[in-house]
């Protein structure tokens, strides 16, 4: 029996990884765009490489990733609060071209800025060049980053992790060797990314019913999703922190190698725990990533002689959180029908928020004469919070109530309660779209037989796939099934939730 077991976890095993080779082949326009448009926001965000410190006359180093990051944030406000207005634009044959010309634009005038000012704010034409590359870079990244949310938000989740974790290892390995580089060669591949990538995203959005996507969701009704912005918020903090304690590192070449290994780890560690161990959402970004930037920051508070360590916990936490974040907007987006660039704009805008006061209030404290002092007492504030907000804020109501972005089902009737446990069934458990249709009835009391008609299917096939939702969820009866189904039912209570922006909901 233990040998049988140990065979089907193998060949479930192989199953995935040839999943993940067939989802890559059908669909590599989109894996080079997402690789590319990784990159690019690894260079300007996450540790930037394009945007230095630049010393003032006061002698303070500030961190001009401030101006597209705080820009980038401006943008996602204003596209939660009036996305229906502006729908329209989205579908335009012009627009991806328009925020790639954006980006483009962006990066040169910043280019010009390093190079032909010396990435200075002296001189009123130097602020004028870094204002309007920060207002390109930040307005253009938004502006794709959702259109991003509207193809995975169409394509599951599962599309999500799978072209997501590749393409991160893939965009590491091109910052890994922009760190043997000369400066230059990775200022100018920024300048040139959104050519390729606008091309990329032509070829992928050229495949998909451009109707359906622009569509999606606009008629649901939309509630604050607090713990959601809250969690983005948080993590946006700890990311700013840490580039806040290295603000006197720059863009050197061993923070760059920190900065992508960490991807690379983020990466493989996401395939293992998502898709083999199958841990769900909720497990993931509080028991796993917040459990690894709380560690990471713990580590730099007690090593102070060596940063780097906890420096790079620190940052494969983030990467981690991030990864699956894009896969739970896209589970919200599609699950909850609700619109792609609502459920992406808000928490991508307090991500946003925290990185800006985390890491301009990090960079002030590091520069003081006491600078290990505070940035010890800063590390473990970050491991508390990370520590407290994991204890609390993962709940199994999390996933059926969208982090609160949707009413929880239970509050609707008894057969919605158990279809949403059914969704939530066959999310964490990779269920094909049959085996969830099969599963939606079978925690309806349905046999077999009434099955095999309603899905007009025979009744060896449903027994066949039956056997494969058992064996997934690791239960061996119709009745396990139904108590599973009626304790998952359970933890689905309602919380008050208002809807936001009443003027939007129809």
């Amino acid at each position: 029996m233990k040998a049988n077991s140990l065979i089907n976890e193998q060949s479930e095993r192989t199953r995935v990884v040839q999943r993940l080779y067939a989802s890559i082949a059908a669909h590599p326009a989109l894996l080079v765009a997402l690789m590319l448009y990784w990159t690019w926001v690894n260079m300007a965000f996450q540790s930037p490489l394009f945007f230095p410190s630049v010393e003032l006359d006061s002698g303070w180093l500030f961190p001009s990733w401030v101006g597209p990051v705080s820009l980038s944030a401006v943008t996602y406000l204003v596209l939660g609060m009036w996305f229906k207005r502006v729908n329209f634009l989205f579908g335009k044959r012009w627009y991806i071209g328009a925020v790639a010309g954006c980006m483009a634009a962006g990066a040169l005038l910043c280019f010009v800025w390093i190079n032909g000012y010396g990435a200075s704010l002296d001189t009123p034409l130097a602020c004028a060049f870094y204002g309007a590359g920060s207002l390109g870079v930040g307005l253009g990244t938004a502006c794709l980053l959702l259109e991003w949310g509207r193809v995975f938000g169409y394509f599951g989740p599962q599309e999500v992790l799978f072209h997501g974790i590749v393409a991160m290892l893939a965009s590491a390995l091109i910052v890994c060797a922009l760190a043997f580089l000369p400066t230059i060669i990775g200022q100018l591949l920024f300048v040139a990314i959104p050519v390729p990538l606008a091309i990329g995203f032509y070829r992928v959005m050229r495949r998909l019913p451009k109707k359906t996507l622009l569509e999606h969701g606009l008629e649901a009704e939309l509630n604050v999703p607090y713990k959601f912005l809250v969690t983005a918020l948080l993590h946006g903090l700890a990311l700013g922190v840490l580039l806040g304690s290295a603000i006197e590192q720059g863009g050197s070449s061993e923070a760059v190698l920190i900065n992508a290994l960490s991807f690379v780890v983020a990466a493989l560690l996401l395939f293992l725990s998502a898709i083999f161990v199958k841990m769900d959402f909720n497990h993931l970004i509080y028991q796993v990533g917040f459990g690894i930037m709380a560690t990471g920051a713990l580590l730099i508070a007690i090593v102070q002689p060596f940063p780097a360590i906890g420096e790079s916990f620190q940052l494969v936490g983030f990467c981690f959180v991030h990864l699956v974040m894009w896969g739970l907007c896209s589970y919200l987006t599609k699950n909850f029908d609700l619109p792609a660039t609502w459920v992406v704009a808000w928490p991508t805008c307090c991500l946003m928020l925290g990185q800006l006061v985390g890491g301009t209030a990090t960079s002030v404290l590091v520069q003081q004469p006491d600078s290990a002092y505070w940035i010890q007492i800063t590390a473990m504030i970050v491991c508390f919070v990370m520590l407290m907000a994991a204890l609390f804020m993962m709940s199994n109501r999390n996933l059926t109530t969208g982090w609160g972005i949707a009413r929880p089902a239970s509050a609707v009737s008894t057969d919605r309660a158990l279809e949403s446990v059914a969704r939530l069934l066959t999310v964490e458990n990779n269920l094909t779209p049959r085996e969830s249709e099969i599963i939606a009835l079978l925690a309806r009391g349905r046999n077999r037989k009434f099955i095999s008609e309603e899905l007009v299917v025979s009744e060896e096939t449903i027994k066949s796939h039956v056997y494969s939702i058992y064996r997934k969820l690791g239960i061996h009866s119709q009745q396990e099934l139904l108590d599973l189904v009626e304790v998952r039912a359970g933890t689905v209570r309602e919380d008050p939730v208002k809807p936001v922006f009443e003027s939007e909901v129809p």
